[in-house]
């Protein structure tokens, strides 16, 4: 009977289990590589002496208290934070439109916006600060703020735009078109169905555009003018003439502003839309 049974009904399957996500061994060397300096800044910033160490015989937070202490240290994280702000409102405003036009675009409007924003990624840092410092100061904007906000406008516009048109490549335009076919206008239907699925996408771009901006050195190096300086270029003129841990203490809070960037971009998505941008426009 049981035969019988087992017979008609068949064999019952067991569930299938899940891979477990393996780590190769080149993969972890790799990362204890690249997070060693990290976590030897860290404890060098907790060593209550005046002077850097590693390992600290003991542990303080003096340092900490000494950088937010220090006039150039909050005046140059002012300033930093005001630049990046306004560079993630300039750049999405340039990046947005010219991602549709990638995605929805004629071939000769892509090719052009291609080119336009192909062109500060293969261009070096120091050579584009150089080119605009010549041509800010032909239009005697150079002690401004303009010339800190376009450079770092540049060099984050090809990675926003790449998270940008991979986000978009994934909304199905056949939801626009319904939109359209409803009685709402292109514009409409746009921003009624498109821009609402483009939020993560445009949110992961506005994190990237602020840590280039806010990290940026090369381009700051240039076009910092005396009473506008950020934070990466202070901290480098603080170490030429002192070696207390203060330096160290600033660089733990950025790496904390860094990681607490990078986790924010892992729940948008804004890895993931790099990675698989390219895979998703084939389907």
């Amino acid at each position: 009977m049981a035969t019988a049974a087992q017979t008609r009904v068949g064999p019952q399957r067991r569930p299938a289990r899940t891979a477990r996500p393996k780590v190769s061994v080149f993969t972890l060397v790799i990362t204890v590589l690249l997070l060693l300096p990290l976590v030897v800044v860290a404890f060098a910033s907790l060593n209550p002496d005046p002077y850097l160490l590693f390992p600290p015989e003991r542990l303080s937070l003096r340092w900490f208290s000494e950088a937010f202490a220090y006039p150039s240290f909050r005046t140059s994280l002012t300033l930093s934070l005001r630049i990046a702000s306004i560079v993630v409102a300039v750049g999405l405003l340039i990046t947005v439109p010219a991602a549709v036009a990638l995605t929805r675009g004629s071939r000769r409007i892509q090719r052009t916006v291609q080119l336009a924003t192909a062109t500060p990624l293969v261009t070096p840092d120091i050579l584009l600060a150089l080119g605009l410092l010549i041509m800010l100061s032909q239009l005697s904007l150079s002690n401004g703020l303009v010339g800190l906000v376009l450079g770092h406008v540049l060099v984050g516009l090809p990675i926003a735009l790449q998270v940008l048109v991979a986000g978009l490549a994934a909304v199905d335009s056949d939801l626009e078109s319904a939109a359209a076919t409803l009685g709402a206008s292109r514009m409409r239907a746009f921003a009624c169905v498109t821009l609402p699925s483009m939020l993560p996408a445009i949110g992961s771009a506005a994190v990237f555009l602020f840590i280039f901006s806010f990290d940026n050195v090369s381009i700051s190096l240039f076009l910092s003018s005396p009473g506008q300086t950020t934070l990466p270029i202070t901290l480098f003129q603080y170490l030429e003439h002192n070696a207390d841990p203060t330096v160290a203490a600033m660089s733990t809070i950025l790496v904390i502003v860094g990681i607490a960037a990078a986790l924010l971009l892992g729940r948008l998505g804004g890895l993931g839309h790099l990675a698989g941008g390219a895979e998703r426009r084939r389907r």
